[in-house]
């Protein structure tokens, strides 16, 4: 073996150490990162920015896999643990799924019915009543004879199960006439009695009036109140 072989072979033995070398340590890291993030596992994430109480449908969801020690007992892993849930919030692309995070969909209870009804767009709405809130609605009478207008607490508490797209409606001036406006077909669940409030104030009321109650809120006041422009309440 001359000394050109000899070099060649010792390059050869030096690059084969190395190539050993640089895999044992890839090894060794791998090893590493393993010890410190544990076993992975799948886990369910929101696949794009999901709104507060719309249904959870399957291309809202995918499978992640994580360190298994990101995830806690509150961790949801299978979509269909939560697929048609709602989310109690707005989230945002990303999210891990959670438990506390979700909710049945707003549904009527024992005792409710579930009517529909139109509210003015504008003062009724307003682009803030969602499904899952919780509303008072407000009828305001034109007045008849020696009768003044008034407005009058109609039903509290009351649950919007859906909102609709705004529509064209015929809207009643006070001259006794129509004109067009805009409103919004709105399901609420209400106890039996109040249901009837509201369907006997859409059919006779000037207008109907969306007040938000706050989450928590579940004071109780009395339908009886009436308010009139003189100033006094009954």
């Amino acid at each position: 073996m001359n000394p050109r072989q000899r070099r060649g072979l010792m390059l050869l033995i030096v690059s084969v150490l190395g190539a050993v070398a640089v895999f044992v340590a890839v090894l060794a890291f791998v090893a590493d990162v393993n010890s410190r993030a544990g076993n992975f596992v799948q886990v369910v994430s929101l696949s794009k920015d999901v709104k507060a109480y719309e249904p959870l449908a399957t291309d809202d969801l995918e499978l992640r896999e994580v360190p298994e020690r990101w995830t806690s007992s509150e961790t949801i892993r299978d979509a269909r643990d939560v697929l048609g849930l709602v989310p109690v919030t707005d989230l945002r692309s990303g999210t891990f799924a959670s438990r506390g995070m979700f909710v049945d969909r707003p549904g009527i209870a024992q005792g409710h019915r579930e009517i529909a009804i139109m509210v003015d767009a504008e003062t009724g709405v307003a682009g803030k009543v969602r499904s899952g809130d919780r509303v008072d609605i407000i009828a305001t009478f034109q007045g008849e004879e020696d009768k003044r207008p008034s407005s009058q607490l109609w039903a509290q508490g009351a649950l919007v199960i859906d909102v609709g797209l705004p529509e064209e409606i015929a809207v009643e001036n006070g001259g006794g006439g129509f004109s067009t406006g805009q409103g919004v077909p709105i399901t609420f669940a209400l106890p039996t009695q109040e249901a009837l409030r509201v369907a006997y104030a859409e059919s006779f009321s000037v207008k109907l009036r969306l007040a938000l109650r706050a989450g928590n809120d579940d004071t109780r006041v009395s339908t009886d109140t009436i308010f009139a422009p003189s100033g006094k309440e009954g």
